[in-house]
């Protein structure tokens, strides 16, 4: 409870209420504005040449390989499978070691400056493509696509009976989820808002962005700490925080969503059922704040061709990248990257699905703008007429 000083303090309040009202409209659901709208952060891939300071054939295959896969971040329609990665080849060599070191750390914008790796080992192809493509990723990428609202990866503890446990009770909060939580009111197709009647009223970010299906659904994939096949993506998700090293014995419930972006795990006793349901309300409720920084987790290293699965839709991109080394040789990168690695369901865009702004809900975006303008016309407007009314009296 409070009391304003002055008028002036009024004008401000309305003007605040008024910009954050419009600011926290958007009704689509955070796991489905996440896969539409949210840009992948890239993972640094440092490459260090040996004490002799060349790379071997083989070495140099490997490099080739991961300049084909970085994606650009100036052109997300660029065509080709692209993973969310930059590549820095080091000048100095390692004094130490007779062969190339390939080091892996997370995003920059996430970490700080100051990044540890999460993983360094012997550059070869083998390893450059473990770390691109996996099969605990292809399922993500397959599950996310066909419309999960998230999936839930539990790293196994070893301990049979404890997995067994942390799943029933996943399972269980997957139905208490679909049983209580609901879309919010307000998402609308593109067909949709094409044809409303009433532009003015339909906010631009309520519109989906592409025809995959809109549900509340969640799927359970487990994986092995020791699992050979997942050796590049286990640090991945097992570093997102500092101390997750001391659970190792505890089995981890990550949740994962929109385009691969993982939140920090339950873990051991706190897999259950109304902690599961905290997270899942969160993912399936209205994206309140819509800039991806400020909403928690960290995006894992996927290779995926999202916007062509997207069926062309439009993408926000939050941040312009400079270009990235390899940018020319883009158009190999499907040629060099498993043929797996791209979703089976990928359909080709027709010109009716993409965006125009000859399109009636392309010009709704401004009606936030004006509705803002317009309040604050009237409240200024008031607030001059009544300090006017004030002196003169």
């Amino acid at each position: 409870m409070f009391r304003l000083r002055s008028f002036t303090s009024l004008v401000f309040l309305l003007v605040f209420l008024t910009v954050s009202g419009v600011a926290l409209a958007c009704q689509v659901p955070v796991f489905r504005f996440a896969l539409e709208r949210w840009v992948a952060d890239s993972y640094q891939v440092i490459i260090t040449p040996g004490a002799s300071g060349k790379f071997s054939e083989e070495e140099q295959a490997a490099i080739d390989f991961l300049k084909a896969a970085q994606s650009d971040g100036l052109n997300p329609d660029a065509p080709g499978v692209f993973a969310n990665i930059a590549v820095e080849i080091k000048e100095t060599p390692a004094a130490d070691s007779p062969v190339a070191i390939l080091s892996v750390t997370y995003p920059e914008k996430i970490r700080g400056f100051e990044l540890k790796p999460i993983w360094t080992g012997t550059l070869t192809l083998d390893t450059a493509k473990r770390l691109i493509d996996s099969p605990l990723r292809r399922q993500l990428v397959k599950q996310l696509l066909a419309g999960e609202s998230a999936v839930w990866v539990l790293v196994e503890s070893g301990d049979a009976a404890a997995d067994d446990a942390a799943a029933t009770a996943i399972e269980e909060s997957v139905i208490r989820a679909k049983e209580t939580l609901k879309i919010p009111d307000g998402v609308m197709t593109r067909q949709e808002a094409d044809s409303a009647t009433n532009f003015a009223a339909v906010n631009a970010d309520d519109i989906l962005r592409s025809e995959v299906p809109l549900k509340i659904d969640f799927t359970l994939l487990r994986v092995s700490r020791d699992d050979p096949a997942e050796v590049m993506l286990l640090p991945m998700i097992l570093n997102i925080e500092d101390d997750l090293g001391d659970y190792a014995g505890e089995p981890m419930v990550f949740p994962v969503f929109g385009r691969g972006r993982v939140l920090e795990p339950l873990i051991g006793r706190g897999v259950n059922g109304d902690n599961a349901l905290e997270y899942a309300t969160y993912i399936c409720g209205a994206c309140s704040c819509e800039v991806k920084d400020q909403n928690p987790g960290l995006d894992l290293l996927i290779a995926a061709d999202w916007d062509t699965a997207l069926h062309g839709s439009e993408v926000v991109i939050e941040k312009i990248l400079p270009p990235l080394e390899g940018a020319g040789i883009l158009a190999q990168a499907a040629a060099a990257t498993d043929a797996s690695l791209v979703p089976e369901d990928t359909t080709e865009t027709s010109e009716s699905e993409v965006s125009s702004s000859t399109s009636p809900a392309a010009g709704i975006a401004i009606a936030p703008m004006i509705f803002v303008a317009a309040a604050l016309f009237i409240i200024i407007g008031a607030g001059t007429f009544l300090l006017i009314r004030r002196k003169s009296s």
